[in-house]
């Protein structure tokens, strides 16, 4: 899947620079729109239900507020600043007419409460867009649900490395969730680029995402180990 993509360049959260152009943003969208760049997203919902592109389970540290987003209504949300910028909290819908299939999105879905309303709603936006995207998460509970009612929509699995004292136990951890979910790719902690995680996936053919990488001496080392780099803070 991934090499249907106009190039392997993904910008993490957007093109984000500091405060004034911040994370999963609109304004960081923009800003990968100028140079071509794929984005990397993060979607959860309010609790009006309404999917809301924002990393944090939290709203403290972008916007100050000691609330959660899952707890507040979009007419709330929709107030609020990301950091000392004029930017807002985007809601998906306004990612999608942004891009209007100009790139490819990479939307990662963040865990959330009552997993199945947030994903049908997503699969009713995305319905009649145009352009390239693909679904992932860290979490088996939500790609279990697209394996189970979406079964021909691309999956990608996130892995992260653990804590070192529980290191031995990545791989047990990553077959599990990769068995029971069937990722069509996956996305990789680049520390784990050495691994026999990253092994398994060369073997099986399975396309490589790799995250977050933040300077060009460590691209050079992950570029041609896998498909697409995840990035920031960098010009690639």
């Amino acid at each position: 899947m991934m090499n249907l993509f106009d190039n392997k360049y993904i910008a993490h959260r957007g093109l984000h620079d500091g405060r004034l152009i911040p994370e999963n943003s609109l304004l960081a969208f923009e800003k990968a729109l100028e140079r071509n760049y794929s984005i990397e997203f993060d979607i959860t919902i309010s609790k009006d239900n309404q999917i809301m592109v924002f990393h944090d389970e939290g709203l403290y540290r972008l916007c100050g507020i000691k609330e959660n987003i899952e707890d507040m209504n979009y007419s709330f949300l929709k107030e609020l600043k990301l950091y000392e910028s004029s930017e807002k909290i985007p809601l998906f819908k306004e990612v999608l007419d942004l891009v209007n299939g100009k790139i490819p999105l990479i939307i990662e879905i963040k865990n959330h409460k009552n997993i199945g309303i947030l994903e049908n709603k997503l699969m009713n936006l995305l319905q009649n867009y145009k352009g390239k995207y693909l679904i992932c998460s860290f979490e088996k509970s939500i790609l279990s649900w697209f394996k189970k009612n979406k079964p021909n929509l691309k999956r990608g699995l996130i892995f992260e490395s653990s804590p070192k004292k529980f290191q031995k136990y990545n791989k047990t951890l990553f077959l599990y969730k990769y068995y029971k979910i069937k990722a069509d790719f996956i996305s990789l902690d680049y520390k784990l680029l050495n691994s026999t995680i990253y092994d398994f996936c060369k073997k099986n053919s399975l396309e490589l995402i790799t995250w977050t990488i933040k300077n060009k001496e460590d691209y050079k080392k992950v570029d041609l180990k896998v498909d697409a780099v995840i990035f920031e803070n960098i010009i690639l």
